[in-house]
């Protein structure tokens, strides 16, 4: 009978030991995922990396503390490539807002999630590799992938761009105000005259739209309406103005509308309802191709008609003189003149060139050598003009001698010409654009700076010294014995 309790006991105690094991097991386990879910729902996971890639700022946290309308993002990734950076972002600012939402996926697995996300989606905008973020409500979206991430700056030592800083939280950031705001700054392009074609303006197009820029063409033989706030771009035309058209366009101006016009040299010289238009902001053509005189170097790269313009300090042009972004390169030019010395409108050259002479490109038998008669000089290369209204009001235009510091991509990436370009939009548009004050991380560890060599070297040479000087007090003992 004694044997049975004993056995009975022991297999209670057992029993016990177990239940206890599986009870601290389910309690270990329960523990594990609700620590788990607290650290994704509130975003705890410390961001140790040395740049804080994942972390975002005060700025971020106001823009997902007022969403307007719930923003989804779909993270497309090539699958085994995933973007570590990017999903602990994605994470933080979802943990910061109920109406932030985000999810994984690929196209590789997926593809027809694009067509299936949003039918307004442009096929090439839409990589292996984005970011599709987009607002139902709004009906709006931003497609990001890692050139938007990347921010370069350029190196005069080397002359040639290096990576300088990531900018993920500043990109969807800006990308969740642009998906969700009320009214989005918007730019107009005049259509119908000859101008720049769609496949000419895609590069320029694509910059305003990953700044948040709504871009669209007007025809305005075809009941095309302006819209004072937002800024109408002429892009070279080789066909004049009907007088309808004109008297819309001024009607636009007349309310505060802003203009921005490009005339190359090879452009028609008379447009006579352009002329007129251009002639009330105080601008005049000059007809003729630009050449720089060939001393002044510092004037023009490789061929005396690669123009590198002198930057005048104007309101467009301020920051970018400040920061030293000047260089710009104008692949053929034409000049212009204000002959009107008027306070209204107020014409201010922007860009000028160096010595240098015009040449006439419709000439028989033309050479770019200088000629007598030539018209030499500094020529303005880009002129701005303030138009005072009667109800006190001001129309702003911007007139410029070459197109393709606009629209040439090889440009954008080897001279300032992209931020030329968007410093002049912000300027002529009413609305301000959608640009947040957030800083890149730093894309490289900065290296250890030692300010002196004295430490580092006592540090080094030290224990050695003391370790044979205190065997060499022990090997003196033993000899003394």
């Amino acid at each position: 009978m004694k044997k049975l309790f004993g056995y009975l006991k022991t297999q209670s105690r057992r029993g016990a030991i177990l239940l206890g094991l599986v009870v601290f097991t389910a309690l270990a386990i329960a523990v594990a995922l609700i620590a788990d879910y607290v650290e994704s729902r509130y975003a705890l996971r410390a961001d140790l990396s040395y740049n804080r890639l994942t972390t975002q700022s005060d700025a971020t946290d106001a823009v997902l503390a007022s969403l307007p309308a719930d923003v989804h993002a779909y993270a497309l990734f090539t699958p085994g490539s995933e973007d570590q950076a990017l999903l602990g972002l994605l994470s933080r600012m979802a943990a910061k807002s109920p109406r932030f939402t985000y999810s994984v996926d690929s196209l590789v697995k997926n593809p027809l999630l694009a067509s299936r996300i949003s039918s307004d989606l442009r096929d090439q905008a839409v990589s292996a590799d984005s970011l599709l973020i987009i607002s139902e409500e709004t009906g709006r979206n931003r497609v990001l992938d890692i050139t938007d991430y990347v921010r370069q700056s350029f190196d005069n030592q080397s002359q040639a761009y290096y990576i300088s800083g990531f900018q993920y939280e500043k990109k969807i950031a800006e990308a969740l105000v642009y998906v969700t705001i009320g009214q989005v700054p918007q730019v107009r392009i005049l259509d119908g005259h000859g101008e720049l074609g769609e496949g000419q303006t895609s590069a320029l197009e694509e910059l305003l739209a990953r700044h948040n820029y709504q871009v669209s063409r007007v025809n305005l033989t075809r009941d095309g309406a302006l819209d004072p706030a937002h800024p109408l771009l002429i892009l070279s035309p080789q066909k004049d103005l009907l007088a309808h058209e004109l008297a819309t366009i001024q009607q636009f101006t007349g309310q505060g509308g802003s203009l921005l016009v490009t005339s190359d040299y090879g452009d028609p010289d008379e447009l006579p309802n352009f002329d007129a238009l251009y002639r009330s902001y105080g601008f005049e053509k000059i007809s003729g191709i630009v050449v720089a005189d060939e001393e002044d170097t510092a004037a023009y790269i490789n061929s005396p008609i690669y123009l590198m313009p002198y930057m005048v300090l104007t309101d467009i042009t301020a920051e970018l003189i400040a920061s030293g972004h000047t260089m710009l390169l104008l692949p053929g030019a034409r000049a212009f003149e204000a002959p009107n010395e008027s306070t209204n409108p107020l014409v201010t050259p922007v860009l000028t060139s160096g010595i240098a002479y015009i040449k006439d490109v419709n000439k028989a038998g033309a050479t770019l050598l200088p000629e007598a008669g030539d018209r030499q000089g500094a020529f303005d290369l880009a002129l701005l003009s303030s138009l005072a209204l009667p109800d006190g009001t001001r129309s702003q235009a911007l007139i410029l001698g070459n197109s393709g510091m606009l629209t040439d991509s090889w440009l954008y990436e080897n001279t300032y010409s992209q931020e030329f370009l968007l410093h002049a939009i912000s300027y002529l548009s009413p609305q301000n654009p959608i640009e947040l004050d957030i800083q890149p991380k730093a894309a490289v560890r900065p290296q250890m700076v030692i300010p002196s060599m004295s430490l580092p070297m006592i540090a080094v040479i030290l224990p050695p010294v003391l370790v044979l000087a205190a065997g060499a007090v022990v090997l003196y003992r033993r000899r003394r014995r």
